[in-house]
């Protein structure tokens, strides 16, 4: 396994202001952010609730909090309610998956970038999620932002609003979270309403429904996953009932967590499963749910699972699968309610439910393995084949995945196929040096945190990979303005370069470059003038003159000479130092 060489830190502008820019007020159309999901068939409108959402913030509540069972339809509600202000023109309308750090900040991110505000396009995630509440508290009538599958309610806390216009909705399962807010609990469906979906939805009326119902406990999306069963030939309520009483979960998952289901929503994901395989003769539907499963709750993009079409991992005997064919198991899947589209097509969700039963049984017969290997080597493709396109969506989404995959593997996966370790690590270094690449040093901090430790566990602590992830982790700390934990990063990094290569290799040279930059960039010149000179006189006995390197340090030495003037007195002063009219003189020949 190789892991590419993360470059150092370099100057970036001092953090941007939180304040709203001024452009924001007189901006022209509609912003929508984010995968808001569509409409799903035969969906059954809940008016009572949704006139609760818009009643609270007429009443002033900025934030509500949506609140109930997992699978009583908050994300739907909060769905229909965003489509809603969509067509009422709101001015913003932004979906943001909240359930973890990672699909939080690139949300967030992504608002920001949006509505134009510091710290969009990746450049300071944390910053962008505080800007975008600025925004929201300064200016935001008819600005609607929802959180959707909030688990951890201190994660999103310092990015909401605390007065305004705007409106947040938050759902989630987690009681401590209604504090955030005003509560409004969805529960799952009346008898009646129970009944009227059913009956809507496979066209054979109430008769013999109640039973069915009630067995489902009302729960809307065990009921949604019903009914395409039902429907089909031979079934009915009754049939479909004998075979849910006759599934033993024990013969099909195998637990990843202590987490009890709620009533009967593994069986019917489990016979809605079983439906797809026996109406899907090419298996790409089957296949594609596998793929959704360990990857990201917060979404997938189409063109990733078309890459995956096409890399013949949905297909037997590794054909390609034309996007057209996947496109068609997608629509079938939502038609099914197994998948979530959003408004603009261009990203797929499964309910975390759903994909939970999907996981445990791949795990129960012994697939849930090969199947992250199939993923992790479809996202090492797909990221090789964005490295040139650093501003399209596609390609701050690759850590949301990876991190998504990474975490899934490591309930259910066999930790001794060292195939999927391997590639999983490369992916998280890619990944970071991406975040890093991207400037994006909040994101990459909470993402990479726990890469070198999982490496050192594996390799050792003074392995060059181990120290290449350590060194990668420090740039990310930097980037994000925490330049006493990069520094004390970078220093134990030289240690042990030095410690394992020599002061003359070129990895310990690279590493106390790296160290004499972080000294610089926080404004400790004088203690990077001494360190830089002794790189520049290693780079140019090493590696010569002319390298890349050479010429890159002598440039930081230059900026030492000038920064460590400029602190001991006042006005312009030439650099001083041993190399002073070396470096001076080269950069003049050079160019700055």
């Amino acid at each position: 396994m190789s892991l590419p060489r993360v470059p150092p830190a370099i100057d970036t502008a001092a953090p941007a202001s939180a304040a709203p820019p001024a452009a924001w007020g007189a901006a022209s159309g509609q912003i929508v952010v984010g995968a808001v999901p569509r409409q799903l068939s035969g969906f059954l409108p809940r008016p009572g609730l949704l006139a609760k959402l818009a009643w609270a913030h007429e009443r002033g509540s900025v934030v509500q909090v949506v609140t109930g069972l997992p699978g009583a339809g908050k994300t739907q509600l909060a769905a229909a309610y965003a489509r809603a202000r969509l067509a009422a023109d709101w001015r913003l309308v932004a979906w943001v998956h909240a359930g973890n750090a990672e699909n939080l900040l690139a949300g967030l991110g992504a608002v920001a970038d949006a509505a134009g505000l510091p710290g969009g396009s990746g450049r300071d995630a944390a910053g962008a999620g505080q800007a975008v509440r600025a925004l929201l508290e300064a200016d935001g009538e008819r600005c609607l932002l929802v959180l959707d599958d909030v688990a951890d309610p201190g994660l999103v806390r310092p990015f909401v609003p605390a007065s305004g216009a705007a409106q947040v909705l938050i759902t989630t399962t987690s009681q401590p979270a209604a504090d955030l807010g005003t509560p409004i609990n969805v529960p799952v469906f009346s008898k009646e309403e129970a009944l009227a979906f059913l009956a809507g939805r496979t066209g054979q009326g109430e008769t013999g429904a109640a039973p069915l119902a009630a067995e489902l406990g009302f729960l809307p999306l065990a009921l949604a996953q019903a009914v395409a069963v039902i429907t089909g030939p031979k079934m009915g309520y009754r049939g479909y009932q004998k075979r849910l009483a006759a599934l033993s979960l024990g013969e099909y998952l195998s637990p990843e967590g202590d987490e009890p289901y709620p009533r009967r929503v593994a069986e019917s994901v489990l016979l809605s499963l079983d439906a797809v395989q026996v109406s899907d003769q090419t298996g790409v539907s089957s296949r594609v749910m596998a793929i959704m499963a360990v990857l990201s709750a917060g979404g997938v993009r189409r063109d990733l699972l078309h890459a995956t079409g096409e890399a013949g991992a949905l297909a037997d005997g590794s054909a390609p699968v034309p996007a057209a064919a996947v496109d068609q198991a997608l629509a079938g899947l939502a038609e099914r309610a197994l998948l979530d589209v959003s408004l603009d097509g261009q990203a797929v969700s499964m309910h975390r439910l759903a994909a939970r039963v999907v996981r445990e049984a791949l795990a129960r017969h012994g697939r849930f393995t090969s199947v992250c290997r199939i993923a992790a080597s479809v996202l090492e493709a797909h990221a090789d084949a964005l490295a040139e396109l650093r501003d399209q969506p596609a390609v701050p989404d690759l850590p949301e995945q990876v991190g998504a995959l990474a975490d899934n593997a490591a309930r259910l996966a066999d930790p001794a196929d060292r195939e999927l370790s391997d590639t999983l690590l490369r992916l998280r270094f890619l990944a970071l040096s991406q975040l890093i690449e991207l400037g994006d040093g909040a994101r990459a901090v909470a993402f990479g945190h726990q890469l070198p430790a999982d490496l050192e566990r594996l390799l050792g602590p003074d392995h060059p990979r181990t120290l290449d992830a350590r060194e990668s982790l420090a740039v990310a700390y930097q980037s994000a303005g925490q330049s006493a934990v990069a520094i004390q990063m970078f220093e134990l990094a030289l240690a042990a370069r030095d410690r394992a290569h020599g002061p003359r290799h070129q990895d310990t040279i690279w590493s106390r470059n790296n160290l004499a930059t972080a000294y610089r960039m926080s404004g400790q010149a004088a203690r990077a003038v001494p360190l830089l000179e002794e790189t520049l006189i290693d780079c140019q006995r090493v590696l010569g003159v002319d390298d890349r390197t050479t010429k890159a340090v002598r440039d930081n030495l230059y900026r030492a000479y000038q920064e460590a003037s400029q602190a001991e007195q006042a006005g312009d002063q030439q650099p001083r130092g041993p190399l002073a009219d070396q470096v001076g003189g080269d950069l003049q020949d050079d160019g700055p």
